[in-house]
């Protein structure tokens, strides 16, 4: 029996091993699953695992003598499912002016907010299904993600080759994202205008903790620098206070660099230091903001480098 390989996406992100397992591999007794994992059949990122690991970004995970018939016959089951999402072709027109670059291996798309990165509850489709649809290619995966109400960069890889490339590159921080953030300034406790949080993440089902030390060996330690900017300093800035609405009053604009990249650790991060983002209804306050304000807006590895400082917000 040939081994399988997944690279972890968005929408597996934070899913216990031996659920994805289960999910996956329903054809086989849970014993057999247990046993597998046990046995080191199943490896994330060429190391044995135990059944609680949670499932990171861009985890690679490869499987040996599990048999599923869905999952050993995966492009076919992928290409019928594919035919039953009826993709508008408004949409599939709207997500095509997103690309900024493409080529042979990957293309950058700069994601509008409020689109996810994959169908789910309440989606029929997401970014992931589309340019499957637009680029008639299964292949097609998203190396890093963004949150639903995020806009900005994300990286879209056309073969498994590229794609497992890109993700040991996000695996060893070697690919540089920038955001911008407008957050409230609700008590006036960050005065240094270059600062850096460091402290510990730790994702559950529902959301992130942070932790000025680790509360379980899933904890993992997040830093990421801020420089605080003035918002005039923006192209467009007029359009920008006018989608702040009420909320134009106290808030500052964050240049975010982060250095390591974990899941919702922005929006956790600042939520922690009382400078939630405006429009933040997971970690934020209550508001009244219909968007959400933040973005990111810069992308870098290898030689290359994109940004799109025109459009943030916008």
């Amino acid at each position: 029996m040939k081994s399988k390989e997944v690279v972890v996406d968005s929408e597996m992100e934070g899913m216990r091993l031996d659920r994805y397992l289960r999910k996956n591999f329903k054809d086989e007794p849970l014993s057999r699953i247990f046993g597998a994992i046990r046995a080191g059949d199943v490896k994330v990122n060429g190391k044995k695992s135990k059944e609680n690991y949670r499932l990171a970004l861009n985890d690679t995970i490869v499987i040996k003598n599990l048999f599923s018939e869905n999952f050993d016959n995966k492009k076919s089951f992928e290409k019928n499912n594919l035919k039953k999402i009826q993709i508008q072709k408004s949409d599939l027109e709207k997500y095509k002016k997103m690309i900024i670059f493409e080529n042979e291996d990957f293309f950058i798309v700069n994601k509008s907010e409020k689109i996810p990165m994959h169908k789910g509850t309440g989606h029929k489709y997401g970014l992931a299904e589309v340019f499957k649809e637009i680029f008639k290619n299964e292949n097609i995966n998203f190396a890093n993600r963004l949150d639903f109400e995020t806009s900005g960069l994300v990286i879209g890889c056309k073969n498994l080759k590229f794609l497992r490339y890109i993700s040991q590159k996000i695996r060893d921080n070697e690919i540089q994202k920038k955001y911008f953030a407008i957050v409230h300034n609700i008590k006036n406790n960050i005065e240094s205008k270059i600062f850096k949080i460091e402290n510990y993440l730790t994702t559950t089902e529902n959301k992130v903790i942070v932790s000025e030390n680790p509360i379980s060996k899933d904890s993992k330690k997040s830093i990421t620098n801020f420089k605080k900017i003035l918002i005039s300093e923006l192209k467009n800035t007029k359009k920008i206070l006018d989608l702040l609405e009420k909320n134009n009053k106290n808030v500052f604009l964050l240049d975010v660099d982060l250095v390591t990249g974990r899941k919702h650790q922005i929006r956790a991060q600042l939520a922690h230091q009382k400078i939630p983002i405006v429009g933040d209804k997971k970690y934020g306050i209550q508001d009244g903001s219909n968007k959400f304000f933040l973005c990111c807006y810069f992308l870098s590895f290898d030689n290359y480098k994109f940004s799109i400082l025109n459009k943030v917000f916008l």
